[in-house]
């Protein structure tokens, strides 16, 4: 067995392989979009695993298009109504027009990020959105709502409506 492969069925199983490059990752992923009908997928465990690594995951993947297709095969599907909900966002990628997955309903959750974490290579910035149903792809985990304490809702960005820029931040 390839070692993309071994990846991409170790990803749908839940388990997460830090230490390798991002073309690795893209062959797992194209893998995973090749064989979905078969491969046993373990939505709750990827979920735990996008939670915990999604930031790292993205970077390395470098294709958000792709991260898209595989998430909204591979996540536990969201099944309730429109939210508004914010990101703290990274200066450079809101500028690039690159607007992150994770959202939250509470505003200073988002806060933090983007005055924090997402604000030091660039400083960052606070959005605001509409989330129709179809925007979300996931509602938050257990390990997000209730060790994180941030109720990350995983979007599709690109699906978002009236985002808005409220606040920026200093680079950190």
């Amino acid at each position: 067995m390839e070692l993309y492969e071994q990846v991409g069925r170790k990803f749908v199983a839940g388990i997460y392989t830090c230490d390798l490059k991002g073309f690795i990752w893209t062959e797992a992923f194209e893998f995973i979009l090749r064989s979905y009908d078969q491969l046993h997928i373990e939505k709750d465990k990827v979920h735990l695993v996008w939670t915990e690594n999604g930031g790292q995951l993205r970077h390395k993947l470098s294709n958000d298009i792709l991260l898209l297709s595989v998430l909204k095969l591979t996540l536990p599907k969201y099944t309730g109504k429109a939210l508004v909900l914010y990101r703290g966002e990274c200066q450079f990628l809101y500028d690039q027009n690159k607007i992150g997955f994770c959202w939250t309903p509470l505003q200073t959750v988002a806060e933090m990020f983007g005055s924090g974490l997402n604000a030091i290579e660039s400083g960052g910035v606070l959005l605001k959105a509409y989330a129709p149903e179809s925007a979300i792809l996931s509602s938050p985990n257990k390990h997000s709502t209730e060790q994180m304490e941030e109720f990350e809702y995983t979007c599709d960005p690109t699906a978002l409506l009236n985002i808005e820029a409220i606040q920026f931040f200093n680079k950190f």
